[in-house]
């Protein structure tokens, strides 16, 4: 009983952690870098030929 009421906590606080990161809106290149646009308004800079997360 212990064991499922641990699980389930740990799921509720790994959803509400979620919540909290940034959604991929947008990405481009310029120069040799690759920018990608988070929801949360971030923006992070990444080697050309890297890809975005779709979150932060």
């Amino acid at each position: 009983m212990k064991r499922l009421l641990l699980i389930i906590i740990l799921n509720i606080l790994l959803t509400y952690s979620s919540v909290f990161a940034g959604v991929l809106l947008s990405e481009w290149t310029g120069a040799m870098n690759r920018y990608c646009k988070y929801s949360d308004g971030t923006v992070i800079t990444l080697s050309f030929g890297s890809t975005c997360p779709s979150t932060n």
